[in-house]
């Protein structure tokens, strides 16, 4: 029975997980329309039989209309489409791109470069047959840093014809340029150093180190190593678009899992997790201001085994729980603080929730194969 109701269990909250990863890439595609163009990022010019718009950032994950100082060159798009039903002759286009914003050599990508202080992109389109429609690249790089956010507007101007059966038309796409959170680096390794040595003062003084003997630090060290190096270097080597998170949250779970088991000692996951970071800045250079990112993931899952009652993932119930906690933990954390502080990055909210969902799904898979795999090694009964 009690098999049957965590089956059941197990089931629901799949489907129910599913549906979010569903739902979100749909409002996605009701926010940035069909073709991935985003309303709130593009200037639009609508009369006449020249439609013309301006789009920028294109990658999708992006906050719409946000340019992060500090940030690599960041491309954007014109798209013009002849509407009418004659052809549009001598149809040429210019973009407008204002300080501090660096407009990048385009002359591969149609426009011809840049010209003047006023940093203007122009391209010869020629001739635009009816129903026709044609796209042309550029490039802006934000500034190393700004004091404040700032509200920047790129021109489009776009024209065809010549003399009185010419036409112009002109818009603005609003952007805004926001500030490299510099100072929530230092704060954010401040804050994990402090976490840390408080972590240690208190395991001392309660005497949890005491708790581990050699064979559970050798047993955390083992994993903590699977974990740090042939699980990420595997997920530098599969590509699954949106779903990478999956290669590295269901193993890593997996054997989150077995080592709670397998060592069943108060800060189990908090070790391990210490360890993961300590072995990948040591193979792949990471910085130390990813200790909080650890911990955070690792902390959340001790204090939840604390308020189960040392439950050590004992039932597949609470190993499924550990293990979304711990993806939904280490993804809001990602996207909400390290992204925008490390990579400059200011991600949309639906891809935030997006990846929330596929997060709790590579929990929910990782906890109950971890489950299995930790009862066979352990010899534990449900």
């Amino acid at each position: 029975m009690k098999k049957m109701k965590y089956r059941s269990v197990f089931t629901k909250i799949l489907i129910l997980v599913l549906i979010s990863t569903l739902i979100f890439p749909a409002l996605a595609e009701s926010e940035y329309g069909s073709s991935g163009e985003a309303s709130g990022a593009s200037g639009v010019c609508p009369a006449g039989p020249l439609v013309c718009s301006l789009e920028i950032p294109l990658d999708k994950d992006r906050a719409s209309s946000t340019l992060v100082a500090g940030d690599s060159w960041v491309r954007g798009r014109v798209v013009l489409e002849n509407t009418g039903s004659e052809t549009l002759e001598k149809v040429r286009v210019s973009v407008g791109v204002p300080a501090p914003l660096e407009a990048g050599e385009t002359s591969s990508l149609a426009f011809a470069g840049v010209f003047g202080e006023e940093q203007l992109l122009k391209a010869e389109i020629g001739t635009l047959s009816p129903g026709e429609n044609k796209e042309l690249f550029f490039d802006v790089k934000p500034p190393a840093s700004v004091e404040f956010k700032k509200n920047l507007a790129i021109s489009l101007r776009a024209e065809y014809g010549e003399g009185e059966e010419g036409s112009t038309l002109e818009s603005k796409a609003r952007v805004s340029l926001v500030p490299p959170p510099s100072w929530l680096t230092y704060l954010t390794i401040l804050a994990s150093l402090l976490l840390f040595i408080g972590i240690l003062a208190g395991a001392r003084r309660l005497g949890v180190l005491d708790l581990f003997s050699t064979v559970d630090l050798i047993t955390i060290a083992l994993l903590a190593a699977v974990i740090a190096v042939v699980f990420r270097y595997i997920s530098k080597l599969v590509n699954l678009g949106w779903f990478d998170g999956l290669v590295v949250a269901i193993p890593t779970v997996v054997l989150m899992i077995v080592a709670l088991q397998l060592v069943r000692k108060p800060g189990t996951a908090t070790l391990l997790f210490t360890c993961v970071l300590l072995i990948s800045m040591v193979v792949w250079g990471s910085h130390i201001m990813w200790l909080g990112f650890y911990l955070a993931e690792g902390v959340i899952v001790d204090l939840l085994v604390f308020l189960f009652k040392m439950d050590y993932a004992d039932r597949r119930l609470t190993a499924i729980f550990y293990g979304v906690s711990r993806c939904a933990a280490s993804t809001l954390v990602f996207y909400l603080l390290y992204a925008p502080v490390e990579w400059k990055i200011s991600y949309a909210p639906w891809y935030i929730g997006l990846q929330l969902a596929i997060a709790c799904v590579g929990g929910l898979i990782g906890g109950s194969l971890g489950y299995d795999t930790a009862v066979k090694m352990s010899g534990a009964r449900l």
